[in-house]
Order: structure tokens, then sequence, then C-alpha cells
């Protein structure tokens, strides 16, 4: 994957002063795993696995679900489903970086992008990470 600039600005957004601190450290995992479309495979064991790599025994699916329901909140990414597998996409990538890649790794959301299906009941509950 190709390094990533990020803006000053980030540190002034409204949408990442929503999230939880976990939740914007997720964030920024992401920023470095998506293509250069903004793209990334949304199953949740391949987030905890690409994102958290040395720390599969304490990061579970049930938080990267958790953590990603609270980025879907922020509208800081979209998702969607192309041929029954789950995908996301940031949302204001074209904006802040660079695309070089003519093409996507990952197939682009449909242009009537229907609502996400309803996250797992894990993902959508409210609990509270708990940090040692």
């Amino acid at each position: 994957m190709p390094n990533r600039i990020l803006k000053e600005s980030i540190c002034t957004s409204p949408n990442l002063d929503l999230l939880s601190p976990a939740a914007e450290a997720f964030f920024y995992r992401l920023i470095v795993q998506c293509d250069d479309h903004g793209r990334l495979d949304a199953r949740s064991s391949i987030l905890r696995a690409r994102c958290y790599p040395l720390r599969l025994d304490t990061m579970t699916n049930a938080v990267i679900e958790q953590l990603l329901a609270e980025l879907l909140a922020a509208n800081l990414v979209s998702t969607y489903v192309v041929a029954g597998l789950p995908y996301l996409a940031m949302t204001t990538w074209s904006k802040h970086q660079h695309i070089r890649a003519q093409q996507s790794k990952y197939p682009a959301p449909p242009p009537d992008l229907p609502p996400a299906p309803p996250l797992p009941a894990a993902a959508s509950s409210c609990l509270q990470l708990q940090t040692a």
C-alpha cells in the first residue's frame, strides 16, 4: 500500500471528534489499508487481521464491528455489498488523498447505493470498550 499524507485539518474535524479514542485509532489504521480509491474489504475478520495484525489475540471481530459502527455513524465511511461481499469506502477520500492507481482493487459502490444492511447485534449494541 502507498504511503498516506494526513492534513492538519484532521485535528479539527467535527466528524472525528464524534469518535471514541479507539474508533479514531481504527480510522487511522483503515486509512493506511485502503486502496488508492479509499476502498477496502469490510469483512470484520479481514479488517481485524489487516488493521491489528499484532493484536489478534485481544482484538475481536465484535470490537471491529463496534468500531466500524462508530465510523458509519460519524459519516466517515460508507459500506456496500457487491456480489455478496461487504466493502467500505472512505466518504471524503477524494478530497484528501491523491488517487494514483487507475483502477481500484475493490469494486465501486453501486451508483444508487442502498443503505447498508444492519450490523450484527454485537456491533449495534452500545457496549463500551474496556481498556486496561
